[in-house]
């Protein structure tokens, strides 16, 4: 979307972008025995993009891999009614005992998925040869930056740029994450109508860190480094509800 002027007629908001998204979804659901659902849903996708110019001389837009795309991204879920409780294989007779450790479900969510492509916003004077970029390396240089000029007196200013802004295999790190959450009613009084709903949520519970992109500016002391984190840390929230 943008302005100019064509045999002396301003245009504005000339609609010149576009995208497409291609996808294959697979879902497996199955209810099991002992109160447990396994849910799996898998996602195979692509999605290009043509929303920026790479120069303003360009007849079209930049045909390129989408900064939304995540090609592949696999959600493994689950619910289970815990077997404790009265009634149940781990049998509570004690109707206090019961009332705190009896009637749990148990919901994890696994997530899986790649990352974003890398933007590279600024035109590097690229030599040629493997990267071999490593997204998990916050330890020195993820990639080979001895394949780029760094020297801020040799950066390019006004040029036609062919160095592309996004690359399919060039993303950050993917994303692995695994949420829980533990819910559970509470019966008031001798009506079933009333009752208090607990729920205890822990995101990212094991903490696991995903790394943001690396710096991409060639002439930056931290040039090829890894400096971010992509997600939040691990987080853990409770809930009540009362019912009436």
């Amino acid at each position: 979307m943008g302005s100019g002027t064509t045999n002396g007629i301003l245009e504005d908001f000339v609609q010149t972008g576009e995208s497409y998204f291609n996808s294959l979804n697979v879902r497996l659901q199955k209810r099991m025995s002992h109160g447990l659902l396994p849910i799996n849903n898998f996602v195979w996708s692509n999605m290009m993009e043509r929303m920026d110019y790479l120069n303003d001389s360009d007849p079209s837009p930049e045909k390129r891999i989408a900064a939304d795309s995540r090609p592949l991204r696999e959600v493994l879920a689950a619910s289970h009614q815990l077997p404790i409780g009265a009634g149940r294989q781990v049998n509570i007779q004690n109707r206090w005992v019961n009332a705190l450790a009896g009637g749990w479900l148990f919901n994890p969510v696994l997530t899986l998925q790649s990352g974003p492509p890398i933007a590279w916003t600024t035109q590097p004077l690229y030599y040629g040869g493997p990267l071999n970029l490593n997204p998990n390396q916050p330890n020195g240089t993820a990639f080979n930056t001895s394949l780029f000029n760094t020297v801020t007196a040799d950066q390019l200013a006004d040029n036609i740029r062919t160095f592309s802004t996004q690359f399919g295999d060039l993303r950050r790190a993917p994303s692995e994450e695994l949420d829980l959450s533990m819910d559970k009613r509470f019966v008031l009084g001798h009506s079933e109508r009333r009752f208090a709903a607990l729920r205890i949520e822990a995101y990212n519970a094991t903490s696991h860190v995903t790394f943001g992109p690396p710096n991409v500016t060639p002439t930056s002391s931290a040039f090829g480094e890894i400096t971010t984190q992509a997600n939040m840390p691990r987080r853990i929230q409770t809930a009540i509800q009362i019912f009436w």
